[in-house]
């Protein structure tokens, strides 16, 4: 499916010389269209890969959100040699690119659901606590989708990285994102920069993941439960890192029900 471009005059921090597939696709959302005139919900999606890689591909997961009568998006986020703010920049641009043109998507502007897995629920909660700063670093670039909000409506994170710097961290995506820079080791332990308005969250883990401890999912719900957040949380057992919503295994069977009904009691399925 056609890529589309959400910079039309300059990407903020491009790199030529990197030399990834991810950076081939730099600045670009790819769609998954409903083909009606019919308003819809919107998904944006945020594949897993621990900010090194898209490893988690999610085409499946947007034709099934489709399947339930909603539009959907990939964003094809930048990762590793890019770290910090780059990631987040590139949701937060696609947020405001699709709310900005909501009607040639045929998309409600207040029905937009961010989605991520694991390194991808990092972002995905990022986008739901930091939709309001760092503005600053779009000063060079901005236009008038730039104006547009980049809060999301909703959000479902899958098996979520969360914390940069407990000891139930995951390494790799701390490395990856904050360059063991302080600040932004702080910033992006989200446990710890929750506020009330986050937009409500449907939370998931299991037991079993070996690879992003459920410790992420708890402490951040406990963190929404203390400044009086919405949310829905479930922890199940047996799920191994990275499973798609597809396998075959009856707690993921149970999240794919669980995550319908969420959608549908939010209005975003009709």
């Amino acid at each position: 499916m056609d890529k589309i471009k959400i910079w039309e005059n300059g990407i903020p921090f491009f790199n030529q010389n990197i030399k990834n597939q991810e950076n081939e696709f730099v600045g670009t959302i790819t769609p998954f269209l409903i083909n009606d005139d019919k308003e819809r919900a919107c998904i944006v999606i945020c594949e897993g890969g621990s900010y090194a890689r898209h490893s988690y591909t999610c085409e499946d997961e947007a034709k099934w959100f489709n399947s339930l009568g909603i539009n959907c998006f990939i964003v094809n986020y930048r990762v590793f040699p890019y770290n910090k703010l780059i990631p987040l920049t590139d949701v937060k641009r696609a947020i405001r690119y699709i709310r900005f043109n909501y009607k040639k998507f045929n998309i409600n502007p207040e029905k937009i659901c961010v989605v991520g897995f694991s390194a991808g629920g990092h972002l995905a909660a990022s986008s739901c606590l930091f939709f309001d700063e760092f503005e600053e670093n779009n000063q060079n670039f901005s236009d008038e989708i730039d104006k547009i909000s980049a809060k999301p409506n909703l959000a479902i994170l899958n098996y979520p990285v969360i914390s940069m710097i407990e000891d139930f961290t995951h390494t790799g995506s701390s490395e990856n994102l904050c360059d063991n820079d302080n600040f932004f080791l702080n910033k992006f332990s989200l446990e710890k920069n929750v506020r009330k308005d986050t937009p409500k969250m449907f939370i998931w883990h299991s037991l079993e993941d070996s690879i992003v401890s459920a410790k992420n999912s708890i402490e951040f719900v406990r963190a929404l439960q203390k400044v009086g957040a919405k949310f829905e949380f479930h922890l199940v057992e047996t799920s191994e890192h990275g499973t798609k919503l597809f396998d075959k295994n009856k707690d993921i069977e149970k999240i794919l029900y669980l995550i319908e009904s969420f959608l549908k009691q939010e209005s975003y399925i009709f």
